[in-house]
C-alpha cells in the first residue's frame, strides 16, 4: 500500500472518495480509542475501536506486505507492517491505530500531490475527441467514433470543435488554437495544404481535411505513450536510488533489532516506521514526471527521463540543415528584372508557366506570386526539360524558366543580370532565368530560408555554455556556409552522406563530447540514434526519424531547445536535492526513534512530512520558465 507509491506508474485514481473516506473513518476511530483509553491499561471500548481502526488502515498495508514477500518484491510495506504488528503484540493498540492512520493518510497526500505532474500529460490525452464527422464518397456526413477513421478519410471540423486526427486541410480556412500541444498562445492561421493536429481547437472556420495519422500514430497518441515511456526510463540518479533502496529494509530491520536490544520495543517500532525510505524512493520519479509533463505542455515530447538527463549533460549541439535550421520550403529571395521589364512581370510570367508543376522551386515561385497578389493564369502548353527547367506558351508567347544553361549560358545574359547571377550563387541559392520570346526578362533567386528562431536559438545555446554548435549537412559548401553565417554558427560539415554524419558524431564522442543532434529526415535517423540524445522535428519529421529520436519537437520550433537543456539541468539538480532531503529525513527520524526522542506516532508524522516535502520540491519544476541566458540571447539577437 505504502510501497506502491514509490512507483508512479502504479497509481490508481487519486484521492478517490472511497479511499479518503475510509482513511478518515479509521482516523476517527483511532481518535475515539485514544480518548477512551484510561491512563493505565485498556478499556474494551478503546480496544474494539482501536482494532477497527487498524483493520481499516493497517490491514491493507499488511496484506500488501505479505503479497510482496510472496512475490519476492520486498518494499517499505514490510517495515510499516512489522511496526503495526509489534505495537499490537505489546498491547499498544492505540499506537498501532494512529500509526496506520498517519501512514495511510500520508500516502494519499503524497499520491495526490505527485499526480499533479502526471495530470499535465494525461490532460493532453483527454483533449482528443471521441467522435468525428466523416464525409463519405457521396458527400454524406456521418458521425463515427474516432477509432473508425482511417488514413485517407475526409473529416469535417466545425468552428469550436476539437480536431479528431492529424490531417491535411483540403478545403476551408480557419484559425487553430494549438496551445495545448505547443504552448503557443495565439491561434495559427491554417489553409488548404496545411497540417492540423489531433486535440487542437478549431476556432473560426469550417474545414474539410484528409486524415493522415490516426489513433496511436497521431501526435496526441504519441503523447499518451509518453507516460509509460517516461516512467520506465529513469535518469541515472533515480536508478542509483533504486539500487540502494533494496538495502534499506534489511538495514532498518537490523537497526530496529539493536534499538530493541539496547532500548525497548517502542524504540524499535519507531525505527521501523521512520525507516521507510518513501521520500528517497520518490526523489527520482516525481521530478522526472514533473519535468516530462512540463516539457509536453511546451511542445517537447520526451520519451523518458534519462533523455532529459542526457540533454542536461550535452556540451555539443549539432543541427541538420534542411527542414531543421531551415524551413524546408524554398522561397524566392531575389527578383532581378532586365532593362525595360518589371519584377512583377518576371514573377507573374514564371508563375503562369509553373502553375501546374509540383517541383519545390515552382511552388516557391507560385507562393511569391500569391503573396504579391498577382493573377496566375493557366499556360496554353507546358513541357518539362529534364535537368534544365520548363518551357511552354503563356498568353500566346513562348516562355522558358530554368537554369542558365537552358538560356544559352551566362554569356547570353545582360551584364547586370550576370552580376546578379553571381550574387545569387554566392548566397548558396538557386538561380532561375526567365525568357519570353527568346529574350531574357529577369533572374529569380530561390533558396531555403532559415527559421526565424534559428539565430536566437544558437545564441541562447551558447549562453547556456554549449561549447560546440554546428551543422551537419549533405548540401553543397556555399549553401551551408551561407546559412551558418546567417545564424551565427562557425562549425560546419557539408556534403555529408548519412555515414559521414555518423563519422563526425563518433569522432566528437571519442573526444569526450556529449552530443545532442537535431534532425528531421530519413537520412538523419542513423545520426539521431548514434547521438547521446536525438531530437526530431515532430510535425515535418519523417516517421523513421521520429521513431529513432529520443525527443520530438511537436511544432518544429527549434527555439525550444535552450529550454529543453535548461529543464534537463533543473531536473537533474532537483533529483539531487530530493535525494539529499530523503536521506536527511530518514537519518534524523531513525536516530530520533532509536534514542527514544521520537515516539512511533511522532516518527510516522515526521516520515510523511519528509515525503510530502520531496513531492512538493519536484512539483516546483512545473514553474520552470525560459532560462535567463536564453532570454538575454533572444533580446540581443532580436
Amino acid at each position: 500500500m505504502i510501497g506502491r507509491f514509490s512507483s508512479l506508474g502504479a497509481y490508481k485514481g487519486l484521492f478517490a472518495l472511497k479511499e479518503i473516506a475510509l482513511c478518515l473513518v479509521g482516523g476517527a476511530l483511532a481518535l475515539a480509542a485514544a480518548l477512551l483509553q484510561p491512563e493505565t491499561g485498556l478499556s474494551w471500548p478503546a480496544i474494539l475501536l482501536g482494532l477497527a481502526a487498524v483493520a481499516i488502515n493497517g490491514l491493507p498495508i499488511v496484506v500488501e506486505a505479505v503479497r510482496g514477500v510472496l512475490s519476492r518484491q520486498v518494499n517499505v510495506d514490510e517495515l510499516v507492517s512489522l511496526a503495526i504488528v509489534a505495537s499490537l503484540f505489546q498491547g499498544e493498540i492505540v499506537t498501532a491505530a494512529v500509526v496506520s492512520f498517519i501512514m495511510t493518510l500520508g500516502a494519499l497526500v503524497e499520491e495526490a500531490v505527485s499526480d499533479r505532474a502526471r495530470r499535465s500529460i494525461e490532460s493532453l490525452a483527454a483533449l482528443t475527441p471521441q467522435e468525428a464527422v466523416r464525409i463519405g464518397q457521396d458527400g454524406v456526413e456521418e458521425t463515427v467514433p474516432v477509432a473508425a477513421i482511417a488514413p485517407g478519410d475526409r473529416v469535417l471540423v466545425r468552428p469550436g470543435e476539437r480536431i479528431p486526427v492529424d490531417a491535411v486541410i483540403v478545403s476551408g480556412e480557419t484559425a487553430v488554437d494549438e496551445s495545448a500541444l505547443t504552448g503557443e498562445s495565439l491561434p495559427r492561421e491554417r489553409r488548404p495544404g496545411d497540417t492540423i493536429l489531433a486535440g487542437t481547437l478549431n476556432y473560426t472556420g469550417r474545414v474539410e481535411a484528409r486524415a493522415v495519422k490516426v489513433g496511436e500514430d497521431s501526435t496526441f497518441g504519441k503523447v499518451v505513450r509518453l507516460v509509460v515511456a517516461a516512467e520506465a526510463g529513469k535518469p541515472r540518479a533515480a536508478r542509483l536510488v533504486d539500487r540502494y533502496a533494496a538495502w534499506f529494509t534489511p538495514t532498518v530491520l537490523a537497526l530496529a533489532a539493536l534499538a530493541w536490544l539496547f532500548g525497548d520495543l517502542d524504540r524499535a517500532v519507531a525505527v521501523l516506521v521512520a525507516g521507510c525510505p518513501c521520500a528517497l524512493i520518490m526523489a527520482g520519479p516525481t521530478a522526472t514526471v514533473a519535468a516530462v509533463g512540463l516539457a509536453a505542455r511546451r511542445g517537447i515530447l520526451v520519451k523518458g527521463g534519462q533523455f532529459l538527463e542526457e540533454a542536461a549533460r550535452a556540451d555539443t549541439v549539432l543541427f541538420d540543415k534542411t527542414g531543421t535550421l531551415t524551413l524546408g520550403r524554398p522561397a524566392v529571395t531575389v527578383v532581378a528584372a532586365a532593362d525595360g521589364e518589371a519584377a512583377a512581370g518576371v514573377v507573374g510570367c514564371a508563375a503562369c508557366l509553373e502553375r501546374d508543376c509540383c517541383h519545390p522551386l515552382a511552388t516557391a515561385i507560385l507562393e511569391r506570386a500569391r503573396r504579391d497578389g498577382l493573377d496566375v493564369g493557366a499556360p496554353e502548353s507546358m513541357v518539362t526539360v529534364v535537368g534544365l527547367g520548363v518551357r511552354g506558351v503563356v498568353g500566346g508567347a513562348a516562355v522558358e524558366v530554368g537554369s542558365p544553361e537552358m538560356a544559352g549560358g551566362e554569356a547570353a545574359l545582360p551584364e547586370g543580370l550576370r552580376a546578379c547571377l553571381e550574387d545569387i550563387r554566392e548566397q548558396g541559392a538557386t538561380a532561375l532565368i526567365v525568357r519570353r520570346e527568346g529574350k531574357v526578362t529577369g533572374v529569380i533567386g530561390v533558396a531555403d530560408t532559415a527559421r526565424e528562431t534559428a539565430r536566437r536559438t544558437v545564441a541562447a545555446l551558447r549562453g547556456l555554455g554549449i561549447g560546440i554548435v554546428g551543422i551537419l549537412s549533405g548540401d553543397h559548401d556555399k549553401a551551408v556556409a551561407t546559412l551558418a553565417k546567417s545564424v551565427g554558427i562557425t562549425d560546419v560539415w557539408a556534403r555529408l552522406k548519412p555515414e559521414g554524419k555518423l563519422e563526425v558524431l563518433s569522432r566528437l564522442q571519442a573526444e569526450g563530447h556529449r552530443v545532442l543532434f537535431v534532425g528531421d529526415g530519413v537520412n538523419d535517423a542513423p545520426a539521431l540514434a548514434r547521438a547521446n540524445v536525438g531530437v526530431a522535428m515532430g510535425a515535418v519529421g519523417a516517421d523513421v526519424a521520429l521513431e529513432t529520436a529520443d525527443i520530438a519537437l511537436a511544432d518544429d520550433d527549434i527555439g525550444r531547445l535552450p529550454f529543453l537543456v535548461y529543464l534537463g539541468r533543473r531536473m537533474v539538480r532537483m533529483i539531487g536535492i530530493n535525494i539529499g532531503l530523503g536521506l536527511f529525513f530518514n537519518t534524523v527520524a531513525i536516530l530520533g526513534g532509536a534514542y527514544g526522542i521520537l515516539s512511533p506516532v511522532a516518527a510516522a508524522v515526521f516520515h510523511n512530512v519528509g515525503s510530502v516535502v520531496v513531492v512538493l520540491s519536484s512539483a516546483s519544476l512545473a514553474f520552470t520558465s525560459q532560462p535567463a541566458p536564453a532570454a538575454k540571447a533572444e533580446a540581443h539577437a532580436g
